[in-house]
């Protein structure tokens, strides 16, 4: 894999993780009362907008360990090169990145 693309999936992974903290501060924030928060799906592909509804306690789960990015399912495909599965879950799947 060229640097390039290893450059570009990180600045991915750091855009959308940003943005994801920004949905879950809003929502603590603004005391919403949806079961599941739509956050934003963190695949490495470029042109992605999925969104992945999670709930508080998921999205928590998945960041409590910093190397673990969460995809919809069948975008974990797209993480082979930088990343490996570590759960499959209803809706999403957790990847870690090195």
């Amino acid at each position: 894999m060229s640097d390039l693309t290893v450059e570009r999936i990180q600045r991915n992974n750091a855009v959308f993780r940003e943005a994801n903290e920004r949905i879950r501060e809003s929502a603590q924030t603004y005391a919403h009362e949806l079961e599941h928060i739509p956050f934003l799906c963190e695949c490495p592909v470029e042109d992605c907008v999925e969104i992945v509804p999670l709930t508080e306690d998921q999205y928590a789960a998945i960041r409590a360990n910093p190397s673990h990015y969460m995809t919809a399912v069948g975008h974990e495909v797209a993480e082979a090169p930088v990343g490996t599965v570590v759960s499959r879950n209803d809706g999403y799947v957790v990847v870690e990145k090195s």
